[in-house]
């Protein structure tokens, strides 16, 4: 049967219940959420309760359902005799697969040991003109999950989880951060200079004020600039944006979240976000060792730190230090042949971004347990401090788990006139073909030549760490409603 069919024959019996009562209420009101319900003792009466029916089997005297939400599930049994003789005809009339379903009644315990409600009085609360699909095992086509979450999320419990865990992930990451003193703000999202990261950014145009905008790719410049106003310690979770190429691990839509501590340096900051992390992760998973996709990662192990160059030596035998420029190391690259297939030309690319794209290939997949990436070349890192033994690395880190990168972090560049200097170096990139090339950004200079006090700060692609965490093929597969073309897109 067709499902036009199947919704012609839902809409007669949306008829039928309108008859009785009006199919789409106003409100209900519920004693306990579906997942309370399971822990109340037998006897218990005057128990309301309400979700969306998945499954019914209906008789001649005696029927029962399971209405569920998504934290909970609980069975009903409705009785003729309890619930009178026109009730019950109502309920075996009107009420459909994916309905939503009201109940008030008693708890008790069936011979079969589950726990149910006994309907005393039940409620017609939604029609589901389309019928759920038929798949006991739920919806197995990925295809369907990203178009269609909602149904993606009724039909199966593991993506029911895997979004209550990222919604307890941010939760737990907030919480302590509060009470570690970071006070939440909020950053613009349409700006006038793409900031804070090397990224290619998404461009519009403000009508009103007739100039070109851009969606931000991070707010780091802003959330310093709340450091330069006098706060200390400031996070944002902030939805940015860049225009790049989308494959399992990167989308162009995707929530950061960045905090910055004053005073603090770069090792401050790796203390604190091993210790937050450890914590969240044993509060989710109650316990600080996980298992991904067979790889054993225990948070609470020591974690290891390397450099940049060390990494990248002991991977592929390229001593970066060596090669002043871009061109002299891509020519040692191609010597080696090494495959650097990108997105980028990296012909266009500058030392820095060459060296990370380098890091990606030959080093990044193998790095599974915790582990710090430090001591970058400052030309990877314009907004990064510069060391002070060596200015030609940075005072930053990165934290790979499972060979993705979780944390990207480093002791802020202060320094007004080097700022200036740096950027303006990228500025040059940009206009010689980097496409992911910073701009000069004046008004942050500016911001800057008013006096910053030392800073470290840090972000985290929340969408990335959960899917690291949880072990998912496609990032996708943590955001709740992803892009994706058209169906009817040629």
């Amino acid at each position: 049967m067709s499902e036009n069919v199947l919704v012609e024959a839902r809409l007669t019996k949306l008829e039928y219940v309108r008859d009785i009562t009006n199919p789409y209420p106003e409100r209900f009101e519920r004693t306990h959420e579906l997942y309370e319900v399971g822990d109340l003792p037998d006897g218990v009466d005057g128990v309301r309760a309400a979700g969306r029916i998945m499954s019914m089997r209906k008789m001649g005297k005696l029927s029962f359902l399971t209405i569920a939400d998504i934290e909970g599930k609980m069975q009903i049994a409705v009785k003729k005799d309890v619930v009178g003789e026109e009730a019950y005809e109502f309920f075996k009339k009107g009420f459909d697969l994916g309905d939503f379903f009201g109940v008030e009644g008693e708890m008790f315990t069936t011979q079969t040991g589950e726990k149910t409600i006994r309907a005393k009085q039940i409620f017609f609360l939604g029609k589901s003109l389309r019928p759920l699909p038929e798949k006991f095992h739920g919806i197995q086509d990925t295809e369907i999950c990203y178009r269609q979450r909602y149904l993606d999320l009724c039909m199966n419990d593991e993506t029911k989880e895997r979004f209550l865990k990222k919604c307890r992930f941010i939760t737990e990451i907030r919480h302590y951060l509060e009470e570690n003193g970071y006070i939440e703000i909020e950053t613009p999202v349409l700006i006038d200079h793409p900031s804070g990261a090397t990224a290619r950014p998404f461009i519009s145009h403000h009508n009103a004020l007739d100039m070109d905008v851009y969606l931000r790719i991070a707010p780091e410049t802003y959330l310093k600039r709340a450091i330069v106003g006098g706060f200390t310690k400031v996070f944002e979770f902030a939805r940015c944006f860049r225009n790049e190429g989308m494959d399992a691990t990167h989308l162009q839509d995707f929530t950061m979240l960045e905090g910055y501590c004053a005073y603090y340096n770069y090792g401050d900051n790796m203390k604190f976000l091993q210790n937050m992390l450890i914590t969240v992760v044993t509060k989710i998973w109650g316990t600080p060792e996980i298992v991904v996709n067979g790889n054993t990662i225990n948070f609470a192990s020591e974690w290891e730190a390397v450099t940049f160059r060390d990494l990248i030596l002991r991977d592929c035998g390229i001593d970066i230090e060596g090669y002043k420029t871009a061109e002299e190391l891509l020519e040692k690259i191609e010597e080696q042949h090494i495959d650097l297939a990108s997105a980028t030309d990296p012909r266009k690319l500058g030392r820095g971004s060459l060296i990370d794209l380098l890091y990606k290939k030959v080093s990044r997949p193998k790095l599974i347990a915790p582990t710090f990436l430090i001591a970058h070349p400052t030309d990877l890192s314009p907004l990064a401090r510069a060391n002070d033994h060596n200015p030609g690395l940075s005072d930053r880190f990165q934290l790979i788990i499972n060979g993705a990168e979780i944390i990207n972090a480093y002791s802020e560049l202060v320094n007004p006139v080097e700022q200036r200097d740096r950027l303006m170096e990228q500025a040059r990139c940009k206009a010689n073909g980097d496409e992911e090339a910073m701009v000069m950004d004046e008004d942050y200079v500016n911001a800057m030549e008013y006096g910053m006090p030392p800073v470290s700060g840090w972000g985290m692609g929340i969408d990335r760490v959960l899917q690291v965490l949880m072990g998912t093929d496609n990032i996708r597969d943590t955001v709740m409603f992803p892009i994706m073309r058209p169906l009817d897109c040629k």
